[in-house]
């Protein structure tokens, strides 16, 4: 028979590539009145946000707010969902997911574009303040949305949702900074970073794997059926969201601070919640730790996994079903997400403990968390198109 390639590979690859021009030609679409004088964001929790979810130094162009809407969204419908039993997500069609996630997102959308366009500069002549200000919020909703839709698109036609968008920025991001601040003049810095990116590529390509019985399977393969935990377990997805949590601690402290404004604690937590500052360093280091252990038990959940083995009369080697499985899943997953934990928080500890001693500059301290986000994209990129490539290389025999 004359079996037609698909070249599904090369049809996702070319979407995702057509999906990063689009993003790339609306990063360089100037808003409307805001200064040119602006310096870019450095060295400051907004600095943060645009190396890893913007790649917009200037905040200063319709894609300013990058990815964090679509993120935000998908991270909270994902713990909603989790938190729901097996038969009420079951209830939950796609649709209806989506819809949630599009809504959730608009919000997001709605309250960041208000947030950014009162902390930019505008040109006196572009109009009255509050004018510009609504028609540059307008412009930031109207980006963050295309973003949105691309990252959908991409999910559905092309590769890795919104991972290309994310390494693209940081790389962008990574490079800029480079440059500017001289990080080869930081050996020390360089040999950090080396070690978490070698270190990162262990941990989300190594496996825990828990051997299974399963009562329909009785043949020369049935010793290799397992779970497999990643020791990363779920890769750096805390380091990417802390910062955003961080965001949000520092917006309610500012809000208390407006109602209380005689309280003497709320003004030293102000002044340092900062990442230069050593509480602002132990809080977000203990956001890391914090959501490594919250994000493996919603992403994984070993309850869940328990009852579906109990459901389908499988069972760990040696352990009995039910209550006992559960327990030795949630010891596995406790162990290995405080370890990760531990790890993230360790290497982001150490640069921007250096950073506020000034031994490196403030920004080159984001370069270990860039290092750990790139190795972990690029290696959830690889595993994807090798599945992909087999695709493709499979012959159809009917």
């Amino acid at each position: 028979m004359d079996i037609k390639k698909t070249h599904e590979l090369y049809k996702r690859m070319g979407f995702s590539l057509g999906i990063l021009i689009i993003y790339l030609i609306g990063r360089n679409i100037l808003l409307y009145g805001v200064s040119s004088d602006v310096e870019p964001l450095t060295g400051t929790i907004q600095s943060i946000v645009a190396t890893m979810l913007s790649g917009d130094r200037y905040q200063r162009t319709i894609m300013a707010l990058g990815i964090m809407p679509y993120i935000n969204a998908s991270l909270l419908v994902q713990v909603i969902s989790s938190l729901k039993n097996a038969n009420s997500r079951t209830k939950i069609s796609k649709q209806k997911q989506d819809r949630w996630m599009l809504i959730t997102a608009i919000i997001f959308t709605i309250f960041m574009a208000l947030m950014q366009s009162a902390n930019l500069t505008y040109r006196s002549s572009a109009g009255p303040v509050f004018w510009v200000r609504l028609f540059v919020s307008i412009e930031l909703m109207g980006g963050a949305m295309v973003t949105y839709f691309i990252c959908k698109a991409n999910e559905k036609h092309g590769i890795g949702a919104s991972m290309p968008i994310i390494l693209l920025n940081v790389l962008t991001a990574l490079a800029t900074n480079m440059n500017i601040y001289h990080f080869y003049s930081y050996p020390i810095l360089a040999l950090i970073s080396l070690a978490i990116m070698v270190g990162t590529l262990y941990l989300e390509n190594s496996f825990i794997k828990v051997p299974l019985q399963r009562v329909s399977i009785h043949n020369i393969h049935a010793d290799q059926n397992y779970i497999a935990y990643k020791r990363n377990p779920v890769g750096i997805m805390p380091v990417m969201f802390a910062t955003s949590v961080f965001i949000i601690l520092r917006y309610f402290i500012r809000l208390l601070t407006y109602l209380l404004p005689t309280s003497q604690v709320l003004a030293h937590l102000r002044q340092n919640m900062l990442m230069t500052k050593p509480l602002g360093i132990g809080i977000y280091l203990i956001i890391i730790f914090t959501l490594s252990i919250v994000f493996s038990f919603i992403m994984l959940n070993p309850a869940e996994s328990a009852r579906q083995l109990q459901h389908n009369g499988d069972s760990i080697i040696d352990i009995y079903a039910g209550e006992q499985t559960k327990q030795y899943l949630v010891k596995i997953v406790l162990k290995w997400s405080i370890i990760s934990g531990l790890i993230q928080a360790g290497c982001m500890s150490i640069t921007l403990i250096l950073a506020m001693h000034h031994t490196i500059p403030t920004p080159l301290a984001l370069i270990p968390s860039s290092g750990m986000i790139l190795v972990s994209i690029i290696c959830s990129l690889v595993q994807e198109i090798e599945t992909y490539y087999r695709y493709d290389a499979y012959r159809f025999f009917m």
